[in-house]
């Protein structure tokens, strides 16, 4: 009964930041090949080798609305994986986003998901900016996090989700205000938030209000990390 089905994927095979451009190293993979290793012998990484994961490249980004609001989803119980769990939006790198040069277009992935997902149109993303490659340290997937500035209010955008479409990733959207002392307190009462959700919100936090507001936010979301540092 989980939503799942075989297609052509992109695959990690390494990155380097080449004059302040990410590159990545990509080759191809499938749906098949990502639950047989990254979902489902995620344990076993060590004996196998991270190299012959699938390793798809995931495409996410976090929704930041026109009146200062930042939005995530609440992934359906039918998913399969993190099912029930609060994430950012996306999917992943697909054969569709290949260009005739053999190049990807990362930010049309994630903009195709968004139109997928949120029903949110090209005229009304503001800007799209990529802020960082992370890894899901439960499956090992590498994500381009993406941040979507949009030109739609939070309401409406929270109107637009169809519940009621089998399709549907997500059964509701849960927003935060874009404000200072608002995100760590929304990470622990929106749990269970994926690990890439964590990672979203804090690198988020991290670029608009610095390395301090970073570091104290790690600290209380993770004390006794800070206490063995």
């Amino acid at each position: 009964g989980a939503m799942l089905y075989n297609g052509p994927l992109v695959r990690w095979r390494g990155h380097a930041i080449r004059d302040g451009v990410l590159q990545i190293d990509a080759g191809p993979t499938n749906f098949r090949e990502f639950v047989g290793t990254n979902l489902y012998s995620r344990a076993r990484i060590d004996e196998i080798g991270r190299e012959r994961f699938a390793n798809p490249i995931g495409t996410t980004g976090t929704v930041i609305t026109a009146d200062g609001w930042l939005v995530y989803g609440r992934r359906s119980q039918r998913v399969a994986w993190h099912a029930g769990y609060l994430h950012t939006f996306g999917g992943a790198l697909e054969a569709a986003d290949l260009r005739p040069d053999g190049s990807i277009d990362a930010f049309a992935a994630v903009h195709r998901e968004l139109a997928e997902e949120l029903r949110v149109g090209a005229e009304e993303i503001e800007c799209t900016s990529c802020v960082g490659l992370i890894h899901d340290h439960e499956i090992w997937q590498p994500e381009l996090l993406f941040e979507i500035r949009l030109r739609v209010d939070c309401g409406e955008l929270l109107g637009r989700l169809d519940v009621d479409d089998p399709h549907q990733e997500h059964v509701s959207l849960e927003p935060v205000r874009d404000e200072l002392d608002a995100l760590v307190p929304f990470i622990r009462r929106a749990a269970p938030v994926a690990p890439i959700g964590v990672g979203a919100i804090c690198l988020h936090g991290r670029h608009r209000w610095g390395e301090v507001w970073y570091a104290h936010a790690l600290r209380q979301l993770w004390p006794e990390e800070g206490e063995r540092a």
